[in-house]
């Protein structure tokens, strides 16, 4: 009997390394598919004249909607996500064009019909009130719906520096930008790679099938994703974040990195001055995308401000 469990263990061993390494696209649903269901998640998908939109929901309570950055998806949210779930109902979107979702025209990606499509799919999902969390592009994103549906958000959190605020300090990357280069675009796996080091002061822990299958995706198409980046960072007919602060009458939360190579620590206190009713929070050990490097500080920050909103 030892000998009949022995061998099946190291079968399925066998069976576990095989599939780790010679079929990553499988392993990493099944890896992501676990941890979301260990953080109270489960995919879900909607039909929208978008085509589907995927997004990760679970939890009870308030509804809180979670919209990532560039390049970025709704699985950056679940580390964060899994320590809200239990007093809060979470929805964690893969922005149209992006993520697991169909890719888009060129001009779906400029930021006023981002939010546009942001209503869309809101609508679609039957959301009248939540409170938002936004990292980069989508904060800005988030920012530009808020403006013009202040109703829809009880409260609005940038997790992780904000697209559109000019700094007086440049970042590394405003310095790179400057000589023509664009540190968050790859074309190649060693770009790819190279680019956790402006994301990231230490890169998380990603299992390697998740990471490979992420980045095969985003290297199917460079070209498309030159011209995402260009349609994001436009601002020809789009208000910077800065300037849309001062009508932002709900409560807001800034969590800004010290370490952030991305936009200068130095925009959270303009960021500040400029919001009605602001609170920030700085932190150290973390670059652009906080929900990854620090997600048990962030999310006791984030659910501190959620849980005490209406005392502020």
């Amino acid at each position: 009997m030892k000998r009949v469990i022995t061998i099946v263990l190291t079968l399925t061993v066998l069976f576990f390394l095989l599939t780790w390494f010679a079929f990553p696209g499988a392993m990493s649903r099944l890896l992501l598919s676990i941890n979301n269901a260990s953080a109270g998640l489960s995919a879900k998908a909607i039909q929208t004249n978008l085509g589907n939109i995927h997004y990760l929901e679970g939890g009870k309570g308030e509804t809180v909607i979670l919209l990532h950055g560039i390049y970025a998806r709704k699985e950056h949210w679940v580390d964060l996500a899994r320590n809200l779930t239990e007093n809060f109902h979470i929805i964690a979107l893969d922005l149209p064009g992006f993520g697991d979702n169909q890719s888009q025209s060129n001009e779906q990606y400029e930021l006023q019909t981002q939010a546009i499509n942001l209503n869309t799919v809101l609508e679609a999902l039957e959301i009248e009130v939540a409170h938002f969390g936004a990292n980069s592009m989508g904060a800005q994103v988030a920012a530009i719906l808020a403006a013009k549906r202040p109703e829809l958000m009880r409260t609005l959190a940038f997790i992780g520096s904000p697209l559109g605020v000019p700094t007086v300090i440049q970042s590394d990357m405003d310095k790179t930008l400057s000589n023509g280069n664009f540190p968050l675009l790859v074309k190649t796996e060693i770009e790819f790679e190279k680019r956790n080091t402006w994301l990231f002061p230490k890169t998380p822990t990603i299992p390697g099938p998740i990471m490979k299958t992420w980045m095969q995706k985003e290297l199917m198409d460079p070209a498309k994703n030159e011209q995402i980046w260009h349609a994001a960072n436009d601002f020809s007919n789009a208000p910077k974040l800065l300037k849309i602060a001062p009508s932002l009458d709900m409560q807001t939360l800034i969590i800004w990195c010290q370490e952030d190579r991305i936009f200068h620590v130095s925009g959270a206190a303009k960021l500040d001055q400029a919001l009605p009713k602001s609170r920030v929070a700085l932190l150290d050990d973390c670059g652009h995308v906080p929900m990854l490097d620090k997600p048990k500080e962030v999310s006791e920050i984030y659910q501190s401000f959620l849980e005490n909103y209406a005392s502020f």
